[in-house]
């Protein structure tokens, strides 16, 4: 389930076969770049919303540790392995290379970006410890659970609000500061990238493998997030 070479899309379509139904099953790059008319921002924007998901799935996990409850090992390694590969090896690294560098020139946000992409390296990190206590986890294992709680914990609260602030305060930015053509181009290229870490079909897969952990969780359901306000009284 887990890897310790440098990854690659073969890497990440091995995690179909490793944990169950597959992130990325039967899927293939195509053969020449997409023709689609989403938008930098949009694609962007989904892709947080896969990171939010995976997020709340994370969060329900360091819960269980704290309740004490049996919590499947395979959900646990197989959610931290898939924030490794689209998170940290595709998400981040499509930021980096696409994006970041449009706002460096503009003094501006030069201080925002720099510390963007300081949490991506914490966030590599923390991945990476995350993924070295799945290995041979036990729940019976107090130091590993706090540590690994802990790790969720730092990870989560990071990410939270480091996607809401490149939406709100730089993404924002993007379409204004560019001519329509640099801003197609970035698109075009963004969805490239994409289409080629992923393969084809590569984030519906994704979406389902993440609803599968969800499901076994109990947080399937997104009635299940609404609160009773009604138990406060």
């Amino acid at each position: 389930m887990f890897y310790k070479n440098q990854l690659s899309r073969r890497s990440f379509i091995a995690l179909a076969g490793a944990t169950g139904a597959g992130v990325l099953a039967g899927c293939s790059k195509p053969d020449k770049p997409p023709e689609d008319p989403t938008t930098a921002i949009e694609i962007l924007a989904r892709q947080h919303g896969v990171i939010c998901r995976a997020v709340a799935i994370l969060e329900e996990i360091k819960g269980g540790m704290d309740a004490w409850m049996d919590l499947p090992p395979e959900v646990i390694g197989g959610t931290v392995e898939m924030v490794h590969l689209f998170v940290i090896a595709h998400h981040q690294q499509l930021e980096e290379k696409h994006v970041y560098p449009v706002f460096d020139v503009d003094k501006k946000v030069s201080g925002l970006v720099g510390v963007l992409r300081e949490q991506h390296t914490a966030a590599s990190q923390l991945i990476e410890i995350l993924r070295g206590l799945c290995r041979g986890f036990s729940v019976k294992d107090l130091e590993k659970r706090r540590a690994m709680a802990s790790a969720i914990h730092m990870f989560c609260r990071m990410y939270r609000a480091h996607a809401a602030r490149e939406d709100t305060a730089l993404f924002t930015l993007l379409r204004p500061m560019m001519t329509p053509k640099a801003y197609a181009e970035l698109s075009s290229g963004i969805l490239r990238a994409e289409a080629e870490f992923l393969g084809q079909n590569g984030f519906d897969e994704t979406i389902r493998k993440l609803t599968d952990y969800e499901n076994i969780l109990g947080i399937g359901d997104l009635a299940s997030f609404t609160p009773n306000p009604e138990e406060l009284r």
